[in-house]
């Protein structure tokens, strides 16, 4: 299934050559090294809230963890009491009770316990992977988004100059009586639809860059320097060790875990007590000590035990469901990128060679058209088509570098 595909990187370096317009010029530095997609999961990474707080929450479990050793279901409480007749008969009546309340484990719950704190725990592990996974994917698409929105300002702004020339060559033949006041029009015409080209490719790379440097962190002008990543597959990799289903088997397994230890809570915790008492009778009696052991026992609700148990069991079920619900998705989510990869491998040939027989034919025109034996609506045709082939050929580029991303997002892999 993961049959490796060499990516040719330099096939990208051509595609950021001309500087973004000023309006969306960076002040930052440009970075001397290439960027990597794993430079820019690093940084967005730095930014996240919800993974950088991920450490305490897992430090919050730990402690949680360690509470479940204790050889007592709650911590200790103390109990005291002073009985006195002093405000009434005043015949020497004192009395003093210290003692302490200890809640037991009921049968079995300490280790249940245990088991579930250290499942949750792993469930945290997991869901840090998965969250990681979810922001490379984010990350992924939108670098591969804005640099294929920075490649269409540099498109248009190519197709605007050229656009431009030929308005100007144009208007010179027009002047010298070579060709009608309609064909300026023509070349007019299609200067204002470069323009207006270019305006909606900058307003579509402003929102984008926005979205770049708020996730990322980095200037857009790095996406020059962009290298793209490999397809090369780690040895014995298998759906299996796709974060998503080690998350799903990690939850089945908590809920398994939360449903050992609600079996053993048919009741609350009971408790045991020790007490110390001193008592004195009058003010003529030795003070007389006793010790206390006392223990409670709730009785529990049959009803309200067996509604806890029909819900644990059901989160285990929906937890079973998902877990095969999950490795039916991933596995079908890998065929389905490996298969993109094959196609778009394919169409960014086709669309390279297709480019370069349109751009071919257009300069043949070209140079018919500057010797004036074509006339401009056919120099325009063939300028069209050739604009386009060229276009299609760069964006495939960029879309052949996306789905190497999107095929290692597929499997599970970070940048």
């Amino acid at each position: 299934m993961y049959s490796p595909h060499r990516v040719v990187s330099t096939c990208l370096a051509f595609l950021m050559a001309s500087t973004m317009a000023s309006a969306f010029a960076e002040s930052a530095v440009e970075v001397e090294t290439e960027l990597t997609v794993r430079l820019a999961f690093e940084s967005a990474l730095s930014l996240d809230p919800e993974i950088q707080a991920q450490g305490k929450r897992l430090e919050a479990l730990e402690a949680r963890r360690s509470a479940a050793n204790a050889f007592t279901a709650a911590p200790l409480s103390v109990e005291g009491s002073y009985r006195t007749d002093r405000n009434y008969n005043n015949q020497g009546l004192r009395e003093l009770e210290l003692g302490l309340s200890a809640p037991i484990w009921n049968w079995n719950e300490r280790s249940r316990t245990q088991a579930l704190r250290d499942s949750e725990i792993e469930l945290a592990k997991k869901q840090l992977e998965q969250k990681k996974l979810e922001l490379a994917g984010l990350v992924r698409q939108t670098l591969w988004d804005t640099l294929a929105a920075n490649l269409d300002v540099e498109i248009a702004q190519v197709r605007t100059k050229t656009a431009k020339e030929l308005m100007v060559d144009v208007d010179r033949r027009v002047m010298a009586g070579e060709l009608a006041q309609t064909d300026f029009y023509q070349a007019s015409a299609l200067y204002a639809q470069s323009k207006a080209d270019l305006g909606r490719a900058l307003g579509a790379l402003g929102d984008l860059s926005a979205e770049y440097a708020a996730m990322i962190g980095l200037p857009v002008s790095t996406l020059s320097r962009i290298q793209t990543e490999s397809t090369d597959i780690p040895n014995g990799l298998k759906p299996l060790d796709h974060p998503a289903l080690k998350l799903a088997q990690a939850q089945l397994n908590a809920q398994q875990r939360q449903a050992d230890l609600v079996q053993t809570q048919a009741r609350a915790n009971p408790e045991l007590g020790l007490a110390v008492i001193s008592d004195r009778g009058a003010f003529s009696s030795t003070s007389e000590k006793s010790l206390v052991v006392s223990t409670r026992i709730p009785l529990g609700n049959s009803s309200e035990y067996q509604s806890r148990v029909l819900q644990a069991e059901s989160d285990q079920l929906a937890a079973q469901a998902l877990l095969v619900k999950t490795q039916r998705s991933v596995v079908a989510r890998g065929r389905a990128a490996e298969g993109n990869l094959d196609m778009f491998s394919q169409l960014k040939t086709s669309a390279l060679e297709q480019a370069d027989l349109a751009d071919k034919t257009y300069r043949l025109y070209r140079r018919s058209f500057d010797l004036g034996e074509t006339d401009l609506p056919t120099l325009l045709r063939f300028e069209q088509q050739a604009f386009e082939a060229n276009r299609l050929a760069r964006k495939s580029a960029v879309e052949y570098a996306a789905k190497v991303s999107a095929y290692k997002q597929a499997l599970g892999l970070l940048p």
